[in-house]
């Protein structure tokens, strides 16, 4: 078997690629002008202008944005501008274990394979990582495939802005998100059919009511324990007996701000009282997929107007970045919904909707005058736009920005705007990293992920043992 170290090593030997589109670049000072294909929320310009203010904030998005000749000037004309991805739901400090080949094994509930409850094999046998550099590494799979945001319960300062933490915002002026992996208090295993009896200290209205947004993940499995979670979480009545050392009660904190993580098992009718508290839901389908053999009915959830934003979970059952995540959706969208979910629906979920989820949709999330610049640049020699996007690779990415700074960015693009940035190693693809002043720069973080053998920053095909992204029994 080769080491994992000499296959990170083996992914990094560059391959041949296409000619990339070409752009006309103009260092300037002061406003930044782009002009590609722009996709904003309610149209789509062929070609179009974003000029983007000294402050980072977008203050023109037309067919041509006037710009004193002084401005820089990025002109693609074979590309597509999309607003940066927001991941939705990840866990950082787990992304230095690599996926497994998969087993076949499926469970019906998240605690079966947690903790090797109901004759399964325990799979959650690593720790946690939650030195810098390991979630730099992980923050940089992100930004490589477009995202520029992430609700991830843990944080890497100075790559893509951190939705639930204060210090990771990046100057939003926004509240942080509240991310809560137990709210029924059960980390220990605990799971429950026909009451609330689960830990002492579970998720209250009050608390939810107190958040700007709260993302939580419940009834994540495919039986009665799991949908059990949704009840004790959605009502008032329906366990009123309190069990000795608190909790025990259901509580209703079903409400515009709450946001469902998985959410497997929910039932038509149970959809019908997320839609109609105004809730939404986070979709992971590869995940869902790989560890319980199905996933949301999304056409339902859908069909009833539900907000649903994407996530992509976490490395060792889920995807790797949002673009793997895209992949999963859209062969489960064409294999099992009969392509029912239009592009700019899937394309939606990671932007649009991501940031609604997320309580930042003021700020984020769209391409739009007063919006923050969180952009991302997409080779689109053919000029299919929203098609393009939620098909993309790292290899296709030209440029991102968070607030209108150069994160990442294809070498020649990058070298005309800002010359000190750092190569970063990915397959079919010359980019460049541009830390911000005094946070890791890309020779260390590159340099830990390699003496640790750390799953790569991108492929070129198909990610080494993927979980699948199929339904099954």
């Amino acid at each position: 078997m080769i080491p994992r170290g000499i296959i990170w090593l083996i992914l990094l030997i560059p391959v041949a690629v296409q000619a990339e589109p070409a752009c006309k670049i103009h260092k300037g000072i002061g406003e930044t002008l782009i002009q590609a294909t722009i996709l904003a929320q309610d149209r789509v310009l062929t070609p179009g202008d974003v000029r983007i203010d000294p402050d980072g904030r977008i203050d023109c998005v037309a067919a041509h944005c006037p710009t004193p000749p002084t401005a820089t000037r990025i002109i693609c004309t074979d590309a597509v501008l999309s607003p940066g991805f927001i991941n939705t739901h990840d866990h950082l400090d787990f992304n230095d274990t690599p996926p497994k080949p998969d087993t076949g094994e499926r469970f019906a509930h998240r605690h079966e394979w947690r903790a090797g409850l109901d004759g399964h094999q325990r799979l959650e046998d690593f720790k946690p990582n939650r030195d810098p550099l390991s979630l730099s590494w992980s923050e940089l799979r992100f930004l490589v495939g477009g995202a520029t945001s992430t609700v991830a319960e843990r944080m890497a300062p100075g790559l893509l802005r951190n939705l639930d933490f204060r210090a990771g915002l990046e100057s939003l002026d926004i509240t942080p998100a509240t991310y809560n992996i137990f709210p029924l208090d059960d980390a220990s295993g605990v799971m429950r059919t026909r009451d609330c009896d689960y830990g002492h200290h579970p998720a209250t209205r009050a608390q939810v009511a107190a958040t700007s947004a709260f993302l939580a993940h419940v009834a994540e499995g495919r039986d009665e324990a799991a949908r059990n979670e949704f009840r004790c979480q959605s009502s008032t009545s329906y366990d009123v007996t309190p069990q000795p050392g608190g909790g025990g009660v259901s509580n209703d904190w079903l409400m515009p701000q709450a946001a469902l993580i998985h959410a497997v098992a929910l039932t038509p009718q149970d959809l019908d009282l997320v839609a109609a508290r105004s809730a939404s839901i986070v979709w992971s389908p590869r995940s869902n997929l790989s560890l319980y053999g199905r996933t949301l009915d999304i056409l339902a959830a859908r069909k009833r107007g539900i907000t649903i934003a994407l996530g992509s979970d976490w490395l060792p059952s889920g995807s790797m970045n949002l673009n793997r995540e895209l992949a999963c959706a859209l062969h489960y969208n064409h294999a099992h919904l009969h392509d029912a979910l239009s592009d700019r629906e899937l394309w939606r979920m990671v932007a649009h909707n991501a940031a609604h989820v997320a309580g930042a949709e003021a700020a984020i999330g769209d391409i739009a005058v007063g919006k923050r610049a969180d952009l991302v640049l997409f080779a689109d020699p053919e000029h299919q736009n929203v098609h393009k996007v939620v098909r993309a690779t790292p290899q296709d990415e030209m440029l991102v920005m968070r607030g209108g700074k150069i994160l990442v960015g294809r070498s020649d693009i990058v070298d005309a705007l800002q010359p000190s940035c750092e190569a970063i190693g990915v397959p079919g693809a010359t980019l460049k990293l541009c830390p911000e002043p005094g946070r890791a720069s890309a020779d260390e973080i590159s340099a830990y992920a390699s003496s640790r053998g750390l799953y790569p920053l991108a492929f070129t095909g198909v990610p080494l043992n993927e979980p699948p992204c199929e339904v099954s029994p």
